[in-house]
């Protein structure tokens, strides 16, 4: 355990002391994989209020059937009953209700401006799932006395569009900006290795590991990593938080995930992908180098 722990502080404290040491490089290192998060973390929250927006609109999915004016209760009846083998839910909306609901919605009497009520029947056919909605739809428009179905699928679908665009462009940048600070990364590494080789020389003819020569290239990747995912959570965070605000003032309806649950999820990412793809980068480099 001594050993161990011994080992671990020896490599924090060599790898603290490189990135001091190549400041320039490691301030490459870090910006160019700080961009690469930014990215990514962009598209995250992007994707992240897309899918809110998603879940919201095909919870409110609902096929609204305009019956036929003239027909009697029974044929009535039988539309709400044909209604209710194909939908989860039927509820028949008579058109005073909705007068009554189209009122409230504009906030004054239509009844003194146009007279007798224009407003069909109507029936409100709920499904399932949202996958089911164009099923519904469809059995729906054959159904007697129906005169029109309608329904905001297509709404759902430019939204889950939207949601696929995002998340390859973000992915696309992600990628491009990713490699690149790999490169940098690598190239750090290397010369880190080249200043120290007489000290890795010595530290090999006393005996010293293979693991234990790596450990503190390791940890500088890992402290590159850190450091450019702590910067970009801190400008995507606040960013972030500045814009829902903005957004809550001008359009308070819009439906946005809360920063308390957004940045959290964000930091986790961001962590993850930037300690991933820099110890990634110095583990590859150095297993190639320190073995020439």
């Amino acid at each position: 355990m001594a050993a161990a722990l011994s080992t671990a502080g020896y490599a924090l404290e060599a790898g603290w002391q490189g990135v001091r040491r190549h400041a320039a490089m490691s301030l490459a290192s870090t910006t160019t994989l700080m961009a690469a998060l930014l990215a990514l973390g962009g598209s995250f929250l992007v994707l992240l209020n897309l899918q809110l927006l998603a879940a919201r609109v095909e919870g409110q999915l609902v096929a609204v059937v305009y019956l036929r004016e003239g027909l009697s209760p029974q044929q009535v009846r039988k539309a709400v009953e044909a209604a209710e083998r194909v939908a989860q839910r039927v509820v028949l909306v008579p058109k005073e209700e909705a007068l009554r609901r189209l009122q409230d919605s504009l906030g004054v009497d239509l009844r003194d401006l146009v007279g007798a009520n224009p407003l069909p029947d109507t029936l409100e056919a709920y499904p399932e799932r949202p996958a089911d909605l164009p099923r519904i739809v469809r059995a729906l428009r054959s159904v007697p006395g129906v005169e029109e179905v309608v329904h905001g699928g297509d709404v759902v679908d430019r939204v889950l569009a939207a949601s696929r665009l995002v998340r390859w462009i973000g992915g696309g940048a992600t990628a491009v900006l990713g490699m690149v600070a790999v490169v940098v990364i690598m190239n750090t590494v290397r010369l880190t290795i080249h200043a120290r080789q007489p000290e890795i020389e010595i530290m090999r003819l006393v005996g010293a590991t293979e693991g234990f020569i790596r450990a503190p290239f390791l940890v500088e990747g890992i402290l590159h990593g850190g450091m450019a995912a702590l910067l970009a959570v801190g400008a995507l965070g606040g960013g972030y938080v500045l814009g829902v605000r903005l957004l809550a003032s001008s359009w308070p309806i819009w439906p946005v995930v809360p920063p308390r649950d957004a940045i959290p999820l964000l930091a986790a990412v961001l962590l993850a992908g930037g300690v991933g793809i820099a110890g990634g980068a110095s583990a590859v480099s150095t297993l190639k180098l320190l073995r020439m």
